[in-house]
């Protein structure tokens, strides 16, 4: 039987929904426990929210006829996007620039540059709480276990009405999933129960 309750929109969860930790940081296992003090929230994000792209590409083989006889695979990824909004939240900046060239004074001033070197691999978390309105909402967790900045390009407009944002892609790299047993994966996903199933146990 077809059931809405599998239908959604993907919201922020409330208080983060994006989270960095360095490589070898240890890996959520699950769709809401609470994640290791190695993990930062990056904080607000553009209304856009997240954008998660998987791209292939394959060949199609041909024998002599024509005739179509297989498929071959020839490239597969995933990239992330979205725009960071509190661009002065110091962990956004260390998160950009490297915690090496971001100084946070005793006073709470702040002290940065860019040196446009490339950053290195790392951990991202996405946090979302997945509902059409019912009343059995579920947690969502995306994990990319090896993933990396891999475009900054963007403009920072600064004008009376628009935000400033930091726009971000990431790409992603195999890792040894939790979610399979240590099977290489581009991301894990994890969802909770439904909210009356979790208040039952």
């Amino acid at each position: 039987m077809n059931n809405k309750d599998n239908i959604t929109i993907g919201r922020p969860k409330v208080g983060g929904a994006i989270y960095y930790a360095p490589a070898g940081s240890t890996l959520p296992s699950d769709a809401s426990s609470s994640l290791s003090a190695s993990y930062v929230n990056l904080g607000y994000v553009t209304e856009d929210g997240v954008t998660l792209t998987t791209a292939e590409e394959t060949d199609m083989i041909k024998a002599w006829g024509p005739e179509n006889v297989m498929v071959s695979q020839t490239d597969f990824g995933e990239t992330v996007t979205y725009n960071l909004l509190e661009t002065i939240r110091p962990a956004v900046l260390q998160y950009l620039r490297g915690a090496e060239n971001v100084s946070i004074e005793a006073d709470g001033s702040i002290k940065s540059g860019t040196t446009g070197d490339q950053l290195p691999r790392g951990i991202i978390v996405v946090d979302t709480i997945q509902n059409n309105g019912s009343a059995h909402p579920r947690y969502h967790r995306i994990v990319y276990g090896d993933c990396q900045i891999t475009d900054r390009s963007g403009d920072q407009t600064y004008n009376n009405s628009d935000p400033v944002t930091f726009p971000v892609t990431i790409t992603a790299f195999k890792f040894a999933s939790q979610a399979l047993s240590g099977k290489q994966v581009y991301h894990d996903d994890f969802w909770s129960a439904p909210a009356s199933e979790e208040s039952e146990s």
